[in-house]
């Protein structure tokens, strides 16, 4: 069996495998489908004893997992001790740069190949990722100083949502010029002007659209001084190896375009790449996954619509998210006021503020983890100014399986700490559409709605007719002991306290829906009463809600005790969401042995 038979062989068997554990555990399936040959080729070209390759983002990079020193353990992945869902130089000597965050391997690509100039550097950029802010400042400085880095796109014109910022919407220098100008108009006059069938007009559109694919990428190298490889069909092996071979000889930063197909392979994910891009185990026949009920992502996408009908001045904004920030049913009804930005979130947030500034009501919904890039724009073009934008942060909280590069624990920390800003977290869902209703008018400073990622929570028999800003509801009532608990942990202490009463713990049970600014009325009022007093919240300990209500009793010289019950450590593995919170404390036995520990130390 010669090599291109053998690596062909091994493509399907890494398919197999692929769709086998997804199927189980979930993950990123049709990005890596789409990336089976491609990776093949490049640890057959390249030596990763001395090159390097990364991965931006790593949601690619299980065949890679595959073939290097992850094979034994690959059915383990995104499980709680197994294998990361992205690459990690603490998991395996053959990652050589972490990859959670599109954006980040061009730039400490760079840094690296500076570092070992000796070797090559080779990373892995998609369509989407390319247009990333950072992306194109370390493109701009690597093609003049950078000699030993490649740069491989891999152009399967998908993220996570279908791009609106790939390479044929960013790169316009060709698109002006007199080649391109040229025959763009002479196809357009040929379609205009000659009584042409249906089929025949098409492929004309194609071919126009098929030279900005080819020519935009080109012109990379031509501006920035790139040695431009491409376009090759990234599932072609043979050409892939002729390909490295040829760019490993080349002096100075080469640029090489692949066409890929997310997906390849497996007919499900081929019909639908946006829902095989990350997906929850599902059913090998049928694709089909476990349906979680009405989740808090559904409740903004369904109210945000309500919100926009009675509304016209009522914006949404996302970032490669539409779908899973749920605001699919906004943008098919309000297309017009629906922008989804792109791989670009400091780009949303300085949008959105240029929105509000102008009288409308803008609403910024992206996941946690992903508002942390956005902190510049947060602070001074949004807080410094006072504007009215709202920001939805989705997946707030522990999320699961995706991991410490995705947890979305800093969001509490990062809002309390900017001037003028207002943070929510409702409880429950019909919480979250009371407070979105809330903020429609609500027009004195920035405000930011945060929950956790999965099944909507509702009390029964505790459903209030409307939000107030900054007012605190005891949901109920006990004795020597005050649970103040914010978002998703309301769940978490009503759902144990039956069980805490076997203990002889019957504390009081406080919704803290504004985490900022405090219900400092009824802290004033209350908390003296108790002799025990504990703070829930589901994010990183320091500087978080519990810290913002010590600091107030500090300021109001009250003396109590606080327990602050949040997250210790700011680095969180991947696991189930209830796996982590019960680990950590936040959760089931792991936070009634927590509390009982507390109260017992006392005695």
């Amino acid at each position: 069996m010669d090599k291109i038979e053998r690596l062909r062989k091994q493509s399907e068997e890494i398919r197999a495998t692929l769709i086998e554990i997804t199927s189980k555990n979930g993950g990123h399936l049709a990005p890596n489908l789409g990336v089976v040959e491609l990776t093949q080729a490049l640890l057959e070209s390249f030596d990763i004893t001395k090159d390097k390759i990364l991965f931006d983002v790593g949601h690619q990079s299980y065949v890679y997992k595959l073939l290097t020193d992850r094979r034994e353990r690959f059915s383990t992945l995104r499980l709680k001790g197994g294998l990361a869902p992205f690459t990690d130089p603490k998991e395996s000597k053959y990652d050589f740069f972490i990859s959670g965050h599109a954006g980040s391997a061009l730039s400490a690509g760079a840094g690296i190949a500076k570092a070992n100039p000796e070797n090559k550097v080779v990373v892995i950029i998609g369509d989407a990722s390319i247009a990333n802010g950072q992306s194109l400042e370390a493109l701009n400085h690597i093609g003049d100083e950078v000699d030993n880095l490649i740069v491989v796109l891999n152009d399967n014109e998908m993220s996570i949502g279908k791009n609106v910022g790939s390479l044929s919407k960013f790169l316009g220098k060709f698109m002006t010029s007199n080649v391109y100008m040229n025959v763009r108009n002479d196809i357009r006059d040929m379609i205009e002007k000659v009584a042409l069938g249906g089929s025949v007009k098409r492929f004309l559109e194609r071919a126009e659209n098929s030279l900005k694919q080819f020519f935009l990428p080109l012109s990379i190298s031509e501006v920035l001084g790139y040695t431009y490889l491409g376009v090759i069909d990234g599932h072609n092996i043979e050409e892939l190896l002729k390909l490295f071979d040829k760019a490993k000889k080349i002096k100075g930063p080469v640029f090489i375009h692949v066409k890929t197909e997310k997906g390849k392979g497996f007919l499900l994910a081929e019909k639908n790449k946006e829902k095989f891009h990350g997906i929850s185990p599902f059913d090998l026949e049928t694709g089909e996954v476990k349906e979680l009920g009405e989740t808090y992502s559904n409740i903004f996408g369904k109210k945000i619509v309500e919100l926009a009908t009675e509304d016209e001045d009522v914006f949404a904004i996302s970032a490669a998210m539409i779908k899973g920030t749920g605001l699919e049913l906004f943008q098919n009804k309000y297309k017009d006021r629906c922008m989804d930005v792109g791989i670009a979130e400091e780009h949303a947030v300085g949008y959105a503020a240029g929105l509000a500034i102008s009288g409308k009501k803008p609403y910024v919904a992206v996941y946690s983890t992903f508002f942390q890039r956005t902190l510049d724009q947060l602070i001074h073009d949004v807080g410094l100014l006072n504007l009215p934008v709202r920001f939805i942060i989705d997946r707030a909280g522990v999320v699961g399986e995706d991991g410490k590069t995705h947890q979305g624990i800093h969001d509490i920390n990062i809002f309390l700490t900017m001037s003028n800003f207002k943070l929510l977290a409702p409880a429950t869902g019909s919480e979250l559409k009371q407070m979105l209703e809330f903020t429609r008018d609500y027009n004195e400073s920035p405000i930011a709605i945060r929950f956790p990622k999965g099944k909507a929570y509702e009390i029964e028999n505790k459903i209030v007719e409307r939000y107030e800003l900054g007012k605190w509801r005891e949901l109920k009532r006990g004795e020597k002991v005050l649970f103040l608990a914010t978002g998703a942990m309301v769940k978490e202490i009503v759902e144990i306290q039956e069980r805490l009463k076997e203990r002889d713990i019957d504390g009081t049970i406080v919704n803290c829906s504004t985490i900022r600014p405090l219900d400092e009325e009824y802290l004033s009022k209350n908390i003296l009463k108790y002799e025990t007093v504990f703070v829930l919240e589901d994010g990183y300990k320091r500087g978080g809600f519990g810290n913002e209500i010590i600091r107030f009793l500090n300021e109001k010289k009250i003396k109590i005790n606080i327990e602050i019950i949040a997250l210790e450590n700011d680095i969180i593995p991947h696991g189930t969401r209830q796996q982590l919170l019960e680990e950590n404390g936040l959760s089931g036995d792991g936070l009634i042995d927590r509390i009982e520990e507390s109260i017992n130390d006392k005695k």
